[in-house]
């Protein structure tokens, strides 16, 4: 028996965007394309659909105004908003009151957006099946009050599978589904914690963007499968040089982000050119012999170049691109004059 596929529903005003999103999305999903938040309302009313993928700026209706009202009358579907505005109030305002699952910015990444949609979708078969569960749980309930209590075992049961349903559900929240690291979101929510603390604390800390170089030759001459394998092992590294206070994330595509707490720049710059010493000297595997990659890092410290997640991303982007723009394979410190590498 054929397994179905998903059913998700697609939103935008512009043609040529939603034959885009179409012809990407067709080959993983069960897609519907509506071009108007009115057509779409009018197919959320007569079917169901496990993810709607909407364009934030419409005539008529905003995606967050659309995705407000599929959040209250269909909780469960997962709900993704595709915009090229990323001005901070407007992101809080899709996750606040639309209560978002992500969002996705324009030019989208092929391959990021089918990932994307595909764990929206494994959020809304977790959600369903959690809601099945706790209504057989229910039911099942009032029959083990006219039993004895050696049937409480059961009971037992059917809430350990629900502790591991949530878990599950909390996990698929929190991280990347390629890599296993944070996701962009869950990072920005932890760093706004760390840097509440740090202010408390009078601490420093260390930010971090990374970035792969060439990767995109790469995974042209590769494949994604090899670029994949590539994006999963450069994480693996990360990960096993770092404290366990340590944060890293996968920002998108080939770029990371690394949050160093109770750190000061000179040693985060070296725990950096560390990770990519580390990176360099590690083989990837090709598909006819090994390759080699590296890393540009941009750096920037908590409170000299912000106070502020956005103001600190910033600064370490600032300084990731004089990275590359000065050879790449480097770290680089944010500066208001100049910029001191390690090469």
């Amino acid at each position: 028996m054929t397994q179905q596929l998903p059913r998700i529903l697609l939103v935008d005003d512009e043609p040529e965007n939603l034959r885009a999103l179409e012809r990407t999305l067709r080959r993983h999903f069960d897609v519907i394309a509506t071009e108007t938040p009115d057509e779409a309302l009018k197919a959320l009313g007569s079917e169901d659909f496990a993810v709607v993928v909407s364009d934030q700026r419409m005539p008529g209706m905003l995606g967050t105004d659309l995705l407000a009202r599929v959040a209250k009358e269909k909780p469960y579907t997962s709900r993704i908003i595709l915009t090229a505005f990323t001005e901070t109030a407007e992101i809080l305002d899709a996750i606040n009151r639309a209560e978002i699952y992500r969002y996705i910015t324009k030019p989208w990444d092929n391959q990021d957006l089918v990932n994307t949609v595909q764990q929206a979708a494994e959020r809304n078969r977790l959600l369903t099946e959690n809601q099945g569960l706790i209504a057989a749980l229910e039911e099942k309930n009032k029959e083990l009050r006219q039993l004895n209590q050696s049937l409480e075992s059961v009971v037992e049961k059917r809430t350990a599978e629900l502790r591991q349903i949530n878990e599950r559900l909390n996990e698929l929240a929190m991280t990347d589904p390629l890599t296993r690291v944070l996701n962009r979101r869950a990072f920005f929510q932890r760093f706004q914690d760390e840097i509440d603390r740090s202010k408390r604390y009078k601490h420093h800390i260390v930010v971090v963007m990374v970035d792969v170089d060439h990767f995109k030759k790469f995974n042209d001459m590769e494949g994604h499968v090899y670029g994949d394998q590539a994006l999963k092992k450069i994480a693996q590294l990360f990960t096993s040089n770092l404290r366990k206070t340590d944060l890293l994330a996968r920002y998108g595509g080939e770029e990371f982000v690394l949050m160093l707490p109770e750190t000061k720049v000179q040693g985060g710059m070296e725990k950096c050119d560390r990770l990519r010493v580390a990176i360099e000297s590690t083989t990837f595997t090709g598909k006819a012999q090994e390759a080699y990659l590296t890393v540009s890092m941009g750096v920037a410290m908590y409170p000299e170049d912000g106070e502020t997640p956005e103001n600190l991303i910033k600064a370490a982007d600032q300084a990731l691109y004089q990275a590359k723009e000065s050879g790449r394979n480097r770290v680089v410190q944010h500066g208001p004059e100049e910029s001191f590498f390690v090469t």
